[in-house]
């Protein structure tokens, strides 16, 4: 009896030391960014053709989720509800596109962003150990390209890469222990996560099926647990769903605006990267007409548009499906202020990728704990960019577990490989 309960308050001890030692790099990391954000003036931002400001600005007034472009258009589904009714907090507070607004919404990001390192520090002690984990979380914290768009966006970005890193965490842990508490908990995590950014469901099936496998490997029962966390994600995104069908008279899944974006990347012109000045925001002829139709019409004109154009050009649809692969792993083509910046950029970018990948492959020929689950997971959220087109923030919501993968790498420098299995 003596030596269980030194066990259970050497075991307090551990966790108490370990929590106050994730709250330093956390600390750290917060300091970094809101420095960043200060030395590098991004509260200057403007916000004149974000959407996502300009539907806060309409909650803000008393006009609900309406007019992403600025002007009165009238209910919208173009984006997620969560960032946007966020940011509306903060324009009630300190006023709409205000700069003390833009300063709030950026400490948010700069939060979010540091916050992020500890899920990175439990998925990388999964299946890494110890020494790895923290290696991982003092890379998040340290590393300048981590912090980039917490303090240069006011987007969704860091919100997103912080709920997909905590379920990335919570898939790792419930295929080892899968309680009822745990899976409800997860389904609301995935529901608000998909109100959040709608790309991330992609993954959402294969982390469903990873862990009942496991589970059922185990012989332990899922079923019920299961389903719980299904149910709750439903009623979570349901609501959403339930006022689109109502305001627009036709089912809408969270966010409407699919048909846009899949043009934007594939016309007859089109050269694989993101032809913003397409976008209603940034063409005038394009807001007028999105205004005159409505957006749902507006919508499915461009989807159809797009659609004949893939079947007219299957080959020109294939190599732009190419190049918008290319492009999410290298970097899309950019104008830089400085001569080889873009070379230079576009060089550490791929290289990271690559590094990635191969840490991935030795974590599978080693057959390490949930190395099948990071596989999943970068064949599976990545797919909408490559049928859409690619931009380096949509990157971002993967990053640390790529990040985790590349510290794993380093660490194998030098080691002999030797097979792993896996737990049962």
């Amino acid at each position: 009896m003596r030596h269980e309960s030194s066990r259970e308050l050497s075991s307090a001890s551990n966790s108490a030391a370990l929590r106050r030692h994730l709250l330093k790099i956390v600390l750290v990391g917060l300091l970094l960014r809101v420095a960043g954000m200060v030395l590098i003036h991004s509260y200057r931002v403007k916000l004149d053709n974000d959407e996502s400001a300009h539907i806060a600005a309409s909650i803000a007034s008393g006009q609900g989720f309406s007019n992403p472009f600025g002007p009165p258009t009238g209910p919208t589904a173009w984006l997620g509800p969560v960032y946007p009714f966020v940011l509306s907090r903060f324009f009630v507070v300190f006023g709409s596109y205000s700069r003390a607004a833009i300063v709030a919404a950026l400490l948010l990001n700069c939060l979010l962003s540091a916050v992020t390192c500890i899920p990175i520090y439990f998925i990388a002690r999964y299946t890494w150990g110890d020494r790895l984990a923290e290696w991982s979380a003092w890379v998040w914290t340290l590393f300048p390209y981590t912090m980039y768009w917490g303090i240069r966006w006011i987007w969704d970005t860091s919100l997103s890469a912080f709920l997909f890193t905590l379920i990335f965490m919570m898939t790792l842990q419930l295929a080892e222990s899968s309680t009822l508490r745990r899976w409800v908990l997860y389904g609301l995590l995935w529901g608000v996560a998909g109100l959040t950014n709608t790309a991330e469901l992609a993954f959402l099936p294969f982390a469903g099926g990873w862990i009942c496998y496991r589970q059922f490997r185990q012989r332990k029962p899922f079923f019920w647990n299961a389903t719980a966390g299904a149910v709750l994600f439903l009623a979570t995104i349901s609501p959403w769903m339930v006022r689109n069908y109502v305001v627009f008279h036709k089912l809408i899944p969270i966010r409407g605006n699919f048909g846009v974006e899949f043009h934007l990347g594939n016309t007859v012109t089109a050269l694989g990267t993101w032809q913003v000045w397409l976008h209603p925001s940034q063409n005038l002829y394009e807001f007028r007409l999105y205004r005159q139709m409505g957006e749902p019409a507006y919508v499915h004109s461009k989807l159809e548009q797009t659609l004949q154009f893939v079947h007219d050009h299957p080959g020109r649809f294939a190599y732009l499906t190419l190049a918008h692969f290319i492009y999410y792993w290298a970097g899309p083509p950019h104008n830089e202020k400085y001569p080889g910046m873009y070379e230079a950029k576009t060089f550490l970018f791929l290289t990271s990728s690559v590094l990635a990948f191969w840490g991935l492959l030795i974590a599978l020929r080693q057959r390490l704990p949930g190395a099948e689950l990071y596989l999943l997971l970068l064949l599976s959220y990545p797919a909408i960019y490559y049928i859409t087109f690619a931009h380096p923030r949509y990157r971002h919501p993967i990053e640390p577990e790529l990040l985790v993968l590349i510290v794993f790498l380093a660490s194998q420098i030098g080691v002999k490989q030797v097979p792993r299995s896996s737990a049962s």
